[in-house]
């Protein structure tokens, strides 16, 4: 009796499959699935782009650096506090070596311009034609008194201005500076030279001594150098303040190697004491400072 009913749904579902696929196949769906696009209900008008013209930008040669020197924005320069108590400051880019570097350093001088302002003798302080101006010749050691409207041939000179102010500050206190314009005919420059006011050269003169033979060599400025042999030993700068200068030594086939050098008779940060006596404790050289 079961089989009759699985039997009897299994036909119905067959026929009803049959009936159905038939249906299907006489009657089709014609209704197909309309795409529609949208409609615009606000028109748009075209808008031109604006236009904008190039500029011939002029951007300046980057200047070639020192040979064997390294730029580094980001990076410090070394400082430290030698034996005497003083800042010294180190580029970051040295290259040392633990091998003898060679030279050492004897002065750094500032050259002193070759005349300078000693005073003036001023007999009618109404009438600065009658003052005589002492001036000192730096090249011959003589003292010179001249006029306000001076000129030499021999030494190189002519006065252009000459003035004396005096002044008086907010608490009371009389000042009078002496000033002297004048003409270097030699070097075609216009110096102005103040009373009691030594005045320097730009250039800065350097005496180098070479450790083996203690022979000098006179170095005027930055970017002065000379040979050992083919060794090359390069002025790259100079602390007045510090009294040291640095120094790169070129060896062929070799990196440059820089260091950084203070006067020979001076106690460097590498010679250190352990005498308490002969040292500065860190403390002590801060609290120096304030």
């Amino acid at each position: 009796m079961k089989d009759i009913n699985d039997k009897l749904i299994l036909a119905i579902s067959v026929g009803l499959f049959v009936v159905g696929l038939a249906f299907f196949v006489l009657f089709p769906n014609n209704k197909g699935v309309s795409s529609t696009s949208p409609k615009l209900e606000k028109t748009f008008s075209s808008v031109d782009l604006p236009t904008f013209g190039t500029t011939q930008a002029d951007w300046p040669e980057a200047t070639e650096q020192a040979k064997g020197e390294m730029y580094d924005l980001f990076t410090p320069p070394e400082i430290y506090i030698n034996a005497r108590g003083e800042f010294v400051f180190r580029p970051p880019y040295f290259v040392s070596s633990d091998d003898p570097f060679g030279v050492s350093l004897l002065e750094v001088n500032r050259n002193p311009y070759r005349f300078q302002l000693e005073g003036y003798v001023e007999e009618d302080r109404d009438n600065q034609g009658k003052t005589l101006i002492l001036l000192h010749s730096i090249e011959d050691g003589y003292s010179l008194r001249l006029p306000p409207d001076s000129k030499s041939d021999e030494y190189g000179f002519e006065f252009l201005d000459w003035q004396v102010n005096r002044e008086v500050d907010d608490e009371g206190n009389f000042g009078i500076v002496a000033n002297l314009k004048i003409k270097d005919t030699r070097s075609g420059e216009v110096i102005n030279l103040t009373h009691d006011r030594d005045y320097f050269e730009d250039k800065i003169s350097v005496v180098l001594s070479l450790d083996e033979t203690n022979e000098q060599y006179l170095l005027d400025g930055v970017g002065a150098n000379f040979f050992v042999g083919d060794i090359e030993y390069r002025l790259d700068a100079i602390s007045t303040e510090n009294q040291t200068v640095i120094v790169t030594k070129f060896i062929p086939d070799n990196d440059p190697i820089t260091e950084l050098l203070l006067i020979a008779d001076a106690p460097s940060a590498s010679d250190a004491v352990e005498d308490e006596s002969d040292t500065f404790e860190s403390e002590d050289v801060f609290d120096s400072f304030f």
